[in-house]
């Protein structure tokens, strides 16, 4: 061996504690890394889940009949309620077709 790979070997020699205590580390950093990612994903995932199934559960309490309402509304879809107070609003005709004169 040349005099370079032989001080070369004497370094990585002396400094071998150092080096396997620096790639434990590193080896120690992926494993908590990989755990802290792992429950960052999980916990993320528990909270989407939640959040669904309490807005599932709140749409299911309001399509659920409130019989406790003060008035019941109803929509005039047909147009009957108009029909009925246009009607309401004109005089009543006698038998001759003529409005009373009072």
């Amino acid at each position: 061996m040349s005099v370079e790979k032989v001080n070369k070997y004497k370094e990585e020699k002396k400094n071998r504690k150092e080096i396997l205590e620096k790639e434990k580390k590193k080896k120690r950093l992926a494993h908590i890394g990989g755990w802290a990612a792992g429950l960052v994903l999980t916990g993320a995932l528990v909270v989407l889940l939640g959040l669904t199934a309490k807005n599932a559960y709140k749409d299911y309490q309001d399509s659920k009949p409130n019989y406790n309402a003060e008035s019941m509304v109803v929509t005039d879809m047909t147009g009957i309620l108009d029909t009925l107070e246009s009607e309401a609003e004109t005089p009543a005709d006698d038998a001759s077709g003529e409005t009373k004169a009072e």
